[in-house]
């Protein structure tokens, strides 16, 4: 690991690399050959979760005379169905930014390149995916990780990754991949597409050709919530308790690592 630098802002001299992505919150690798990936499907699911009580609701709304007693009822279980997510996205959010800046600072990482995906926006790929791309907030992703590495007093600052997942790390060879690993119909390298994105940001932010890292670190950004709302039938919470759902999981801070040798796993 490299010596520390005398520079009171910066804790190292290592640059690191996060991709902002959809399916994945964030994609950290290091030119020292350290990578990490936090999952970003908690915060999706409770978006989706959100969506679905917000349309049972409003069917039922649709049903009633506006500002009548129970259309106001309904109205104020909409609010609290929306308060209450946004409180445990946000909370996920925090803890998934933070693994982030953890990581920086545990590899002694002193500057560090945020990638801005703004441009996938401007693409008109369906319905479906329209809404996944709107319900995206990587702004805030963005202001997470800013606020956190200036307290860690890490060197951070934004650009564009256009075009980083498209592109063989080895031999610079482009085409569009489909799903999560990364094959290189040229010199046949295989890797994961966000990793190969965040790696290929180190020559846009840093001017600096890095190795594809030989092992990956899998987090979660929390815990899983167990439910112990009133209306949870008390069979569904015995059924849960029952199962060792912790032993299959990932450890939440210390994750998993899978090797480089191994068969890539796609996520």
């Amino acid at each position: 690991m490299n010596e520390k630098s005398s520079c009171p802002v910066l804790r190292g001299r290592d640059g690191g690399n996060t991709i902002l992505l959809l399916d994945h919150l964030a994609a950290v690798s290091t030119n020292a050959g350290k990578a990490m990936i936090v999952t970003g499907r908690g915060i999706r699911s409770l978006k989706r979760q959100r969506t679905k009580r917000l349309r049972k609701i409003t069917k039922k709304q649709a049903r009633c005379k506006k500002y009548s007693h129970r259309w106001k009822k309904l109205q104020r279980a909409k609010n609290k169905v929306c308060r209450r997510t946004e409180r445990r996205i946000r909370d996920m959010r925090h803890k998934a930014t933070r693994q982030v800046i953890d990581f920086c600072v545990e590899h002694e990482v002193g500057s560090l390149f945020i990638g801005n995906p703004h441009g996938v926006r401007n693409r008109d790929n369906g319905r479906h995916h329209n809404q996944r791309m709107a319900l995206w907030e990587y702004g805030k992703d963005i202001d997470y990780l800013t606020h956190k590495a200036k307290q860690s007093r890490i060197l951070s600052f934004t650009g564009s990754e256009r075009g980083t997942s498209s592109q063989c790390p080895r031999c610079g060879h482009k085409h569009k991949p489909k799903g999560r690993v990364w094959r290189c119909k040229k010199c046949g390298f295989i890797g994961h597409r966000d990793l190969v994105g965040s790696v290929n940001m180190h020559v846009l932010a840093f001017d600096e050709h890095v190795l594809f890292p030989r092992s990956v670190t899998y987090l979660r950004p929390g815990p899983s919530r167990r439910s112990s709302r009133a209306d949870t039938p008390r069979s569904c919470l015995s059924e849960s308790m029952a199962q060792p759902l912790h032993e299959v999981q990932v450890p939440t801070g210390t994750g998993h690592t899978v090797d480089g040798a191994q068969k890539p796993v796609s996520l």
